[in-house]
């Protein structure tokens, strides 16, 4: 199934903190202005999957300055990659309180979801939704949509999954998602229409591509699903799955 989109490590980059003028004189100036170099410095590290250095920038960023906002939202993301849930968690509420705003909702949000706090992650992905100056609304909403159908809501999840598409036609979690439920509802032929807009979209991952296989053998156009099954194994180097192996499977 797709994965959750925080948006959080885009958004860390590209909305950095302003530096809070000449409060405090000249040492506080200076103490902000290395913090937020040092956080930008993370947030690179962080886009380019180096936790451990960008833990060690954004550390450093908050003994500066320990309410830099792009600091304390990176140590939340780098805990989350790193397991640590408990300070993932303190830092996204760190991160909320200094600077609440839709992308860092929608981060939070995600967090809930993988924590199992489905009701509270949903009410997250509204707000960032909701929010019409943010260019990932439909994101959220449909993350909002995944959150509800992992945990087993599906006429919820479908509610939400129309509305991403409704504000974004394209939205890929939502065309997948939707190709899922209707799959998992038995409606194949809504399910192979879902499936072929999200293909036109974007490259669909392994799971999308077995989803789609899947499909396709529900319809019995075995040459369609082989096709797909190729593209499946060609995706992913170590796979050797062949279409006798996936009917067995069913």
């Amino acid at each position: 199934m797709s994965r959750l989109r925080s948006g959080a490590v885009i958004a860390l980059l590209s909305v950095l903190v302003a530096l809070a003028g000449c409060a405090g004189g000249k040492n506080a100036v200076d103490n902000q202005r290395a913090a937020e170099a040092n956080a930008s410095l993370g947030a690179d590290f962080l886009r380019k999957q180096d936790n451990e250095n960008a833990l060690s920038r954004f550390k450093r960023a908050l003994d500066y300055d320990s309410s830099n906002t792009t600091a304390n939202w990176g140590m939340a993301i780098v805990s989350e990659r790193l397991g640590e849930d408990e300070d993932a968690k303190r830092y996204y509420e760190k991160t909320l309180g200094l600077q609440p705003n839709a992308a860092i909702y929608n981060s939070y949000a995600a967090f809930l979801c993988k924590q199992g706090d489905v009701d509270r992650a949903v009410r997250y992905f509204e707000r960032s939704a909701n929010d019409e100056r943010y260019p990932g609304r439909a994101d959220a909403m449909a993350n909002a949509g995944l959150c509800l159908h992992r945990a087993g809501q599906a006429k919820s999840a479908e509610q939400y999954y129309r509305q991403a598409l409704a504000m974004d036609s394209e939205q890929l979690t939502a065309l997948t998602g939707m190709a899922r439920l209707q799959f998992e509802q038995g409606d194949f032929l809504r399910a192979r229409a879902f499936n072929e807009r999200a293909d036109s979209v974007a490259q669909l991952d392994a799971d999308q591509l077995l989803l789609a296989a899947r499909i396709e053998l529900a319809l019995g156009d075995r040459d369609a699903a082989a096709a797909y099954i190729e593209r499946h194994n060609a995706r992913e180097p170590s796979a050797t799955l062949s279409l006798r192996q996936l009917e067995q499977s069913r």
